[in-house]
C-alpha cells in the first residue's frame, strides 16, 4: 500500500502554495493598483484637455470678435479719408473759381475756404483717434489668438497623455504611464501660459 505523503511534508506544500499565492495575489495588488493610476491620470487629462478646449475655443472667438471690431474701425477710417478728400477737393475748386471770377479775396469765399480748412482738420482729428482705436484692437486680437495657439497647445498635449495613459494599462508599462504625466505636465504649462499671456 502506498503511503501518503509525511505530514511535515504536507505542511510544507501547503506553506509553499500559500506563499505563491501570496506573492500571486501581491503582484496582481500591484497590477490592479496601476491599473487605477493610469485610469486616474488619464481621467485627470481629460478634466485638462476639457477646460483647455473651453479656454481655446472663448480665445478664439475673442480674436475673431476682435480683429472683426478692428476692421470695422478701418472702415470707418476709410470712410473719414474719404470724405476728407472730398472736402479738400472742394476747397481747392472753390479756391480755384474764385480766383478766376476775381473773387479770391471775397469775404464769403475767404468764409468757404475757412469752413473747408476745418472740416478737413475735423477729419484728420478723428482719423487719428479712429486709426489709434483700430491699432489698439489689432493688438488685442493679436492677443487673444496667441492664448488661442497656447490653449490649443495644451489641448493637444493632454490628449497624448490621455493616449499614453491608456496604452500603458494595456501593454502594463510604467514608462509610458511616466511620459502620460510628462505630457499631461507640459499640457498645464501650455495652458498656464495661455490665462498669463500678455502681449
Amino acid at each position: 500500500m502506498e503511503e501518503g505523503p509525511e505530514p511535515q511534508e504536507l505542511m510544507e506544500q501547503i506553506s509553499q502554495s500559500n506563499e505563491n499565492r501570496e506573492e500571486l495575489s501581491s503582484k496582481r495588488l500591484e497590477e490592479k493598483r496601476f491599473v487605477v493610476r493610469s485610469a486616474i491620470t488619464a481621467s485627470a487629462l481629460a478634466v485638462g484637455a476639457a477646460i483647455s478646449s473651453l479656454l481655446s475655443g472663448h480665445a478664439a472667438n475673442d480674436a475673431i470678435i476682435k480683429q472683426t471690431e478692428a476692421t470695422d474701425k478701418w472702415c470707418y477710417y476709410q470712410a473719414k479719408s474719404t470724405k476728407a478728400h472730398v472736402f479738400e477737393g472742394n476747397r481747392v475748386v472753390v479756391s480755384t473759381l474764385a480766383n478766376l471770377v476775381g473773387k479770391g479775396d471775397d469775404t464769403k469765399t475767404k468764409q468757404s475756404i475757412q469752413f473747408f480748412d476745418q472740416q478737413i482738420k475735423k477729419f484728420d482729428e478723428d482719423k487719428n483717434a479712429i486709426q489709434t482705436d483700430a491699432q489698439k484692437i489689432e493688438k488685442e486680437s493679436s492677443e487673444a489668438f496667441g492664448k488661442h495657439q497656447n490653449y490649443s497647445f495644451g489641448v493637444a498635449c493632454f490628449q497624448i497623455g490621455i493616449v499614453l495613459a491608456s496604452v500603458a494599462i494595456l501593454a502594463n508599462a510604467n514608462w509610458l504611464y511616466i511620459c502620460s504625466v510628462g505630457a499631461g505636465i507640459m499640457g498645464v504649462v501650455y495652458t498656464c501660459l495661455g490665462w498669463f499671456r500678455v502681449g
